[in-house]
């Protein structure tokens, strides 16, 4: 299949789940596994590709009519009512939309923080499903004083849950819930660790939100990161990263969640950030680590999702080639591009909507349609490479 023909699949599969409403109700309010992701890729569809029949306004307006926003609960990034909001705050900055942000947020703001304080008070730092997922959107309503104190508190609580070594200091956040430790162990994580958190600190410190903590907490948890780095083998294809520091393996695929990719984004926004060239070289030095590995099984990978697929890839390679010019990245890129497209696979079965992903061990291969692990992602990742412009979609994680 072409490109051409793969978007317009996603775009016609995706009206028709809407219109089945078969999806789960508990994913309802969901930007990450839920019908929101694909409002995300309906409205760069209609954008970008085709605006013959736009549908994705009218779309929108039944969905928001049915949401729900609690008073507190309920407000993850992933699958609560922030990331609802985060795409509505999305699509009126990028001027897919007219609509009043700042009224909208008058009556999620209030629930949002306390959500995100009842959060920092169980030390759930969470991209994902956490207080970091939160305060990403509360970020962009910097100009509230409610908003200044709350991103202080985070601050706080981060710096306060945190613990200096002899290498650096320590973020061990994660809870290995297979595993019962006495406390969380450090993860280099965009979906649930250290490198979602860095990134957030450097927008903290950009905003002027403890500026000296943000920095000190930068700087000593990227000496930590580097650290903590495996052997190097130059005749290897191999994770210079461990996805996980539990003491049970050095491995990590190359993906968004976990990994190589995480600690160079991180390093590369935070050097931006504090001007610190050092880093974004150490940020390209692990992305040129990584172009060895160009396969499926030395990048760990199964199917074509964005999360820990060939089109998260491809995704991490073109905004690295966007942000430097390096040609190997954007021949990474097309590499990981390709293969995405050998991938997709849809089914002919009626009420079936996506493109066939490996859900486990347990669902194995399933038909996906969301935004983490399904077309929705797939579908904005291969728009991508069809465009010279870079795309903000991938704002949603944290990639610009």
């Amino acid at each position: 299949m072409t490109t051409g023909s793969v978007l317009t699949r996603i775009y016609q599969d995706h009206l028709r789940l809407l219109a089945s409403k078969t999806y789960d109700p508990y994913l309802a309010e969901s930007l990450f596994k839920g019908p929101w992701g694909v409002l995300l890729y309906l409205f760069y569809y209609e954008r970008y590709v085709d605006n013959s029949a736009p549908c994705a306004g009218s779309w929108l307006q039944q969905l928001y009519s049915a949401l729900q926003p609690q008073p507190v609960a309920g407000y993850s990034y992933c699958n609560g009512t922030t990331g609802p909001f985060w795409l509505l705050h999305h699509l009126h900055k990028h001027h897919f939309l007219d609509i009043d942000v700042e009224g909208l947020a008058d009556g999620y703001i209030p629930a949002a923080i306390a959500e995100s304080e009842q959060c920092l008070s169980t030390k759930n730092f969470d991209f994902l499903h956490g207080s970091a997922g939160i305060c990403h959107h509360l970020l962009d309503y910097t100009h509230r004083q409610a908003v200044r104190m709350h991103l202080e508190k985070f601050v706080t609580a981060l710096s306060a849950a945190s613990s200096m070594t002899s290498h650096g200091r320590s973020l061990p956040v994660f809870v290995l819930f297979e595993t019962p430790v006495a406390s969380g162990v450090d993860t280099f994580s965009l979906a649930h660790g250290t490198c979602s958190l860095l990134i957030l600190l450097s927008r903290a410190y950009v905003a002027g939100i403890a500026p000296d903590t943000c920095r000190q907490l930068i700087r000593e948890c990227i000496d930590f990161m580097w650290h903590h780095q495996n052997p190097r083998q130059p005749d290897t294809p191999h994770a210079l990263f461990p996805g996980i520091l539990d003491g049970r393996a050095p491995y990590s695929r190359l993906s968004w969640c976990y990994g190589d990719f995480n600690v160079a984004l991180a390093l590369w926004h935070c050097g931006k950030t504090l001007q610190e060239p050092v880093w974004q070289q150490q940020a390209l030095e692990v992305m040129h680590y990584t172009l060895r590995r160009d396969t499926d099984s030395t990048a760990g990978i199964v199917d074509a999702c964005l999360c820990h697929g060939s089109a998260g890839i491809a995704a991490f390679y073109r905004r690295f080639w966007q942000e430097t010019g390096e040609t190997a990245f954007r021949t990474a890129a097309e590499h990981w591009h390709q293969h995405t497209l050998q991938k997709v696979v849809f089914s002919d079965q009626p009420g079936i909507y996506g493109i066939r992903g490996w859900e486990g061990i347990d669902k194995q291969w399933e038909y996906c349609w969301d935004l983490l692990d399904g077309s929705s992602g797939i579908g904005l990742s291969l728009l991508s490479h069809t465009l010279d412009t870079p795309l903000a979609w991938d704002e949603a994680f944290l990639l610009s």
